[in-house]
């Protein structure tokens, strides 16, 4: 890996931190450089694996920051961390059976119904906490899959922790925000684990990304606080399309 590869990375690392601070899917950035980055014998488990401690400690970071100034309804959010923490250790066990044949549509259409979705109601999660129109069962179950996604696949597991928490536990966007971090970085911590034990983590790779995810993290949760919910939107239907376009790409051109 010559020394611009490996500055390019950094600096994908600093802007998915930051991405992933404001409205998740900064894994849309992370995952692809790495499998340009590193040598085309690089194992995908290994990719999966790096790329998960290169964003953990960054989402762990935003997300205590937001949970600072937005108390999350603890009962439903820590249902939801325990599902998805199980979810996450299937979908580490089957990351290898996983084909872009099958996954990769599939995804594309549940983005474009996302974005639509959340473009359609300019109000959601902008002007209120939507106390009323909980429903935590639901939220649990959807941590579940949303766990072995992130295991399995991982990119865009932010954005749609993001909207979980707004159509379906009823939350702000602000208050999303939080809670989805904290639950990405442990859906990250089980990949992580389950990974690092058949040795499919880079280290010394993932170590100097891991410093500027946080930098990026850090920088994108004061800039979320700043600009509240409706900033958060916008850059929700932004990230959206983003990942809905690259993943089109990648259907169509295979790149």
């Amino acid at each position: 890996m010559t020394s611009w590869v490996f500055a390019g990375l950094v600096l994908a690392a600093f802007t998915a931190g930051w991405i992933n601070a404001v409205v998740g899917g900064g894994g849309l950035i992370m995952l692809p450089s790495l499998l340009v980055g590193l040598p085309t014998e690089t194992p995908i488990a290994t990719v999966v694996g790096t790329n998960k401690v290169a964003q953990v400690v960054g989402n762990l970071t935003a997300g205590v920051g937001y949970l600072r100034k937005q108390r999350p309804d603890w009962p439903m959010f820590l249902s939801a961390v325990g599902l998805a923490a199980i979810g996450a250790v299937i979908g580490a066990r089957i990351v290898t059976y996983m084909s872009r044949a099958v996954y990769t549509p599939v995804l594309l259409v549940i983005l474009v119904v996302i974005g639509v979705y959340t473009w359609r109601r300019p109000a959601l999660g902008v002007n209120s906490d939507g106390e009323g129109r909980r429903h935590p069962v639901l939220v649990a179950m959807m941590g579940l899959v949303l766990g072995c996604y992130d295991g399995a696949i991982g990119p865009g597991v932010g954005t749609f922790w993001v909207l979980t928490y707004v159509a379906v536990g009823g939350y702000s966007f602000l208050k999303a925000s939080g809670m989805a971090k904290i639950c990405n970085a442990v859906t990250n911590l089980v990949t992580i684990t389950t990974l690092a034990v058949h040795g499919h983590v880079w280290w010394h790779v993932a170590w100097p990304l891991v410093i500027a995810n946080v930098v990026g993290g850090f920088i994108g949760t004061r800039t979320a606080l700043k600009h509240g919910n409706a900033f958060i939107r916008t850059m929700f239907l932004i990230i959206t399309s983003v990942l809905a376009i690259r993943m089109l790409v990648q259907l169509i051109w295979g790149i």
